[in-house]
């Protein structure tokens, strides 16, 4: 009897599974594709199991991966159209955008308006949605691919129309990249910077920044906790060999800038945690 109700569950558990899984399917590949090329998707997702991360969550690198090798990711548009693209995360506001930016950025879109953005004081989650003009979609893989990098997962997409999608992306253990990790006690010797340096720190109590010889450095810090909401910043009107400050307790990240500009220090920095 209880072998017959495990049988039963399974059973469940598999129609709820292809339900999910090819509904999805469904709607980013398109009803007319979906039809057309159902034998093909019925062979490539044939497997389920392999296109889950839990019983309610696919995951989405795989299977957009496999659409995209097998030709069926359709992104490209006829001519110029105006797109609309929904990012929704659940928490981080400013953590968030600054990583949506910077996936973004790296990907090669840098102009597009911001058409709405919405914090949820009460929840603490972002709605950014932005507007542009292009001859393709955001490639989705390349999108959810290097947001895994960074510890985010996207809990869903959703296909509006072929020019308006919306991505829900939970940011609980992102990180981000750019942030150079310096541990307790270290010295750093940090390069002729391109941009400002952020660096992450652990239960740091003192920071000491050493400028190099020939360097006109105005210092500009901020202390930022792991939100990156900004606990402390200073700004000094002078040229500073060096500088020593208190760390705020809570500190995750630190930026390390220059009042007026980056040629200032254009012969890079020292910096010691304590």
């Amino acid at each position: 009897m209880f072998k017959k109700i495990f049988l039963i569950l399974l059973l469940l558990i598999n129609i709820l599974h292809a339900d999910l899984l090819f509904d999805k399917l469904e709607n980013i590949v398109g009803n007319k594709q979906f039809q057309i090329h159902n034998n093909l998707l019925q062979n490539i997702f044939k497997n389920k199991k392999d296109f889950y991360i839990t019983n309610n969550l696919l995951n989405y690198v795989v299977i957009l991966k496999n659409l995209k090798d097998n030709g069926l990711l359709k992104l490209k548009f006829k001519k110029p159209t105006n797109v609309t693209v929904t990012f929704h995360s659940n928490t981080d506001p400013i953590k968030s955008l600054k990583i949506l930016n910077e996936v973004l950025a790296g990907m090669g879109y840098s102009f597009y308006f911001t058409k709405e953005i919405f914090f949820d004081k009460k929840t603490n989650q972002l709605t950014w949605t932005i507007n542009f003009k292009t001859e393709s979609m955001i490639d989705s893989y390349l999108l959810i691919k290097d947001l895994k990098t960074r510890h985010c997962k996207v809990r869903n997409i959703v296909k509006i129309k072929d020019n308006k999608w919306r991505y829900d992306i939970d940011v609980n253990f992102s990180t981000i990249l750019e942030a150079i990790i310096i541990d307790k006690r270290e010295k750093v010797t940090l390069s002729k910077p391109l941009k400002p340096y952020l660096l992450e720190v652990s239960q740091a109590k003192i920071l000491i920044v050493i400028s190099r010889r020939l360097n006109h450095w105005f210092p500009y810090i901020v202390f930022y906790d792991k939100h990156l909401n900004v606990l402390k910043s200073i700004k000094k009107n002078g040229v500073y060999r060096g500088f020593r400050s208190d760390v705020p307790r809570g500190t995750k990240y630190i930026k390390i800038d220059d009042v007026y500009t980056l040629l200032n220090i254009k012969r890079g920095l020292s910096v010691i945690v304590k």
